[in-house]
C-alpha cells in the first residue's frame, strides 16, 4: 500500500501562491474549508463532519480513526505542535470519499481521498514561515484543469488576504445535508421528466420543475428532522399560499404529506397534470384567517404581497402553528418594501426586515440559503415562540395591535387583482400605434435626399422632443396614460425601424446594428426560421430604399420574396 501510494504522489502536480496574513485568520479560513471541501473540490455535492478533535503537542494523533486515510494523512503532512483534526465523510457524484483536514499552527492539509485508501484524487497544503504563508494545491493530472487550479488558488488569495473575510456560511444549514442531496435525487428521477413532458403552460418548465424539487426536498428532510419520518406525514397540514402553478402542492402531496395550495388566479396545469392534488382558487384576505384554521403549516414561496402577512396568520391560527417562508418581491403590509439602508441592496434590507417582522410576531426562527435554481433563494423557518403556551390567548391581542401598526386599523392587506392588465403596449388600438410609427418615421426621415449616393438613418432625436412633436399631430394621452412607457413602448415595439439609446431615437442601420436573436433551450421558435416573414418596412417607405440586398435583408423586399413560412 506504501508503494502504491509513493507511485501516486510522484504522479501529482503542483501550483502555489504566498499571502500576507495572521495565524488566526489562515485557522479561521481553512477551519471552514475542512469542513466545507465543496468550497474547492467541486464534485463533492455535502458533507458531514463525523471527527472534530482538539489536540495539543504530547497528544498522539488518533490516526487509527482514521481507517484507511492513515498512510496517506502521515505521508503528506508533518504534524508539529498542537492543532485541530477534522475527518468527514463526503459523497461525491458517483461515489461515497473521506475527507481528512489537519490544520496546525504551521500546517495545514485537505485531502481528497477514495475509500480504497490508496487513490489521492487532489490536496492542498499550506505551510508558514516568519514572512508570509506559502499554498500549496496538489492534484493528479487527469483529475484537474490548469484553469480549475489557478480559481480555487484565487479564490484561496481572496479568503486570506481580506481581513474578517470568510467564506460564505453553506447551502441548506438547518437540514441534514447527506439527506437533502438523496432525496433531490430521489425525486428528481421520479417526478422531472414525467413533469416537463407534460407542462402545458407558457413558462420554462425546466426552471420551475427543478426549483420546487429543491424546495419539496428541504421541507420534506426539514419536517422528517422535526418529527420523524413516519409521524411527519401523520402529522404535517400544509397551505401554501399563493401556489402559482401548485407544482410545490403536488409534489409534497405525492410524497405523502397532506396539503393544499391558494391563489387568487387558477391555473390550466390545475387540472391536468397536477390534477390529483386540491388546489382553491380564492384571494386569501389574512383578517380571514379563520378558514385557515385546520392547517398547521403555513408555506410562502414567492407569496409577494402575502409575505410579512404569514407570520401574523401563523400566530393567529395557534400556538404550534409554524411557517416556511421563500421571499421574492419585495411587499410591505399595505404597498412595496422601499429600502432603508442605502448601504445594503433592496433585497437584504427586505429580508432584514421580515426578519424583524418575524421576531415582533414572537416567533423565533432559522435563515438559510437553499440550493434551488433562483437568484431569491434566502428562507426562513419557524421553529418555535418567544413565549410559552400559557401566554398565547395575551399575545394574540399583542399580534393584532402589532399588525394594526404595520396596515391600520382595519387590518388592510393589498388585494392582487385575478386579472393583470397588459401594460407594455401590445393592447393599444393597431392603427394609432401605426400612425404613431409612421409619424415618428416621417420626422426622422424628412432630411433625406432620396438622390443621395450615401444611404442615411436621417435625423437623431431625443425621445422628449419627438413625443412633443408627435402630441401636436395625434391625440393619444387618454389611450396611452396606463401603459408602461407610453410612445417609447411603440417604438420599441417596432425593433425593425428603431433604435432607442440613451434618450435618442433614431433609425436601424441593418448593416451595422441589427438586433441580437436570443434562442433558448426553452423558447418555442427559432429566430432564423422568421426570416423573409415580413415585408422590409426600410425598401416599402425609406427614401433611398434598403440598404441591404434582396439576399442580404431578413425582411421580405416586395410580396415575391416572402417566405412560405408566413
Amino acid at each position: 500500500m506504501k508503494c502504491q501510494l509513493e507511485m501516486e504522489v510522484s504522479s501529482v502536480q503542483c501550483q502555489s501562491i504566498r499571502v500576507q496574513t495572521t495565524v488566526d485568520h489562515l485557522l479561521s479560513v481553512f477551519k471552514t474549508i475542512a469542513k466545507r471541501p465543496q468550497l474547492l473540490f467541486d464534485s463533492i455535492k455535502y458533507c458531514d463532519v463525523i471527527l472534530d478533535l482538539e489536540f495539543d503537542e504530547t497528544d498522539e494523533i488518533p490516526f487509527e480513526k482514521l481507517a484507511a486515510s492513515e498512510n496517506i494523512l502521515k505521508n503528506c503532512v508533518e504534524i508539529k505542535g498542537g492543532g485541530h483534526l477534522i475527518s468527514a465523510q463526503s459523497w461525491m457524484s458517483n461515489s461515497e470519499h473521506s475527507i481528512i483536514g489537519v490544520y496546525t499552527a504551521n500546517s495545514f492539509v485537505v485531502l481528497n481521498v477514495k475509500c480504497s485508501g490508496t487513490e489521492l484524487s487532489s490536496f492542498l497544503r499550506v505551510t508558514k514561515d516568519d514572512s508570509s504563508i506559502q499554498i500549496e494545491l496538489y492534484h493528479i493530472p487527469w483529475k484537474e484543469n490548469p484553469c480549475v487550479l489557478e480559481n480555487k488558488l484565487s479564490k484561496l488569495s481572496t479568503w486570506l488576504t481580506t481581513p474578517g473575510f470568510l467564506p460564505k456560511p453553506p447551502s441548506n444549514s438547518l437540514i441534514n445535508q447527506r439527506k437533502y442531496y438523496w432525496t433531490y435525487c430521489r425525486l428528481k428521477d421520479q417526478y422531472a421528466e414525467k413533469i416537463t413532458s407534460s407542462w402545458d403552460m407558457q413558462t420554462d418548465p425546466e426552471k420551475f420543475v427543478h426549483e420546487d424539487i429543491g424546495i419539496a426536498s428541504y421541507l420534506i428532510c426539514l419536517w422528517e428532522d422535526r418529527y420523524g419520518a413516519e409521524e411527519a406525514r401523520q402529522y404535517v397540514n400544509f397551505v401554501d399560499i399563493g401556489c402559482g402553478n401548485g407544482l410545490l402542492v403536488y409534489l409534497l402531496n405525492q410524497e405523502k404529506f397532506e396539503g393544499v395550495g391558494i391563489d387568487v388566479k387558477a391555473r390550466k396545469i390545475w387540472s391536468t397534470a397536477l390534477s390529483s392534488s386540491k388546489y382553491i382558487e380564492s384571494f386569501f384576505d389574512p383578517k380571514n384567517w379563520e378558514m385557515l384554521s385546520e392547517y398547521n403549516w403555513l408555506i410562502g414561496n414567492h407569496s409577494d404581497e402575502l409575505t410579512p402577512w404569514i407570520p401574523y396568520v401563523s400566530t393567529m391560527i395557534s400556538y404550534n402553528c409554524q411557517f416556511f417562508l421563500l421571499p421574492c418581491c419585495l411587499w410591505n403590509f399595505t404597498e412595496k418594501y422601499r429600502r432603508t439602508d442605502p448601504k445594503l441592496s433592496s433585497y437584504q434590507c427586505y429580508l432584514n426586515h421580515i426578519r424583524t417582522v418575524i421576531t415582533e410576531f414572537g416567533f423565533e426562527s432559522g435563515m438559510d440559503t437553499m440550493k434551488i435554481p433562483s437568484t431569491k433563494r434566502t428562507c426562513f423557518v419557524s421553529s418555535q415562540r418567544s413565549y410559552s403556551e400559557s401566554d398565547y390567548q395575551m399575545r394574540v391581542q399583542s399580534t393584532l395591535d402589532t399588525v394594526r401598526a404595520h396596515s391600520g386599523s382595519n387590518i388592510n392587506c393589498v388585494a392582487r387583482a385575478k386579472e393583470i392588465k397588459v401594460r407594455n403596449g401590445t393592447k393599444i388600438d393597431k392603427s394609432l400605434c401605426q400612425r404613431i410609427v409612421n409619424y415618428s418615421a416621417e420626422i426622422l426621415t424628412r432630411k433625406i435626399d432620396k438622390n443621395d449616393p450615401v444611404w442615411s438613418t436621417g435625423d437623431e432625436i431625443p425621445l422628449r422632443e419627438l413625443v412633443g412633436l408627435i402630441k401636436d399631430r395625434i391625440s393619444f394621452e387618454d389611450e396611452l396614460k396606463e401603459q408602461a412607457g407610453g410612445v417609447q413602448t411603440i417604438l420599441r415595439n417596432s425593433p425593425q425601424i428603431f433604435v432607442i439609446r440613451n434618450g435618442i431615437v433614431r433609425l436601424r442601420d441593418w448593416s451595422k446594428d441589427a438586433p441580437r436573436t436570443r434562442n433558448s433551450p426553452g423558447r418555442k421558435y427559432d429566430s432564423a426560421a422568421l426570416v423573409k416573414t415580413k415585408l422590409c418596412w426600410f425598401n416599402e417607405y425609406h427614401p433611398q430604399g434598403c440598404n441591404l440586398s434582396v439576399t442580404s435583408c431578413r425582411y421580405a423586399h416586395g410580396s415575391d420574396d416572402l417566405s412560405a413560412a408566413s
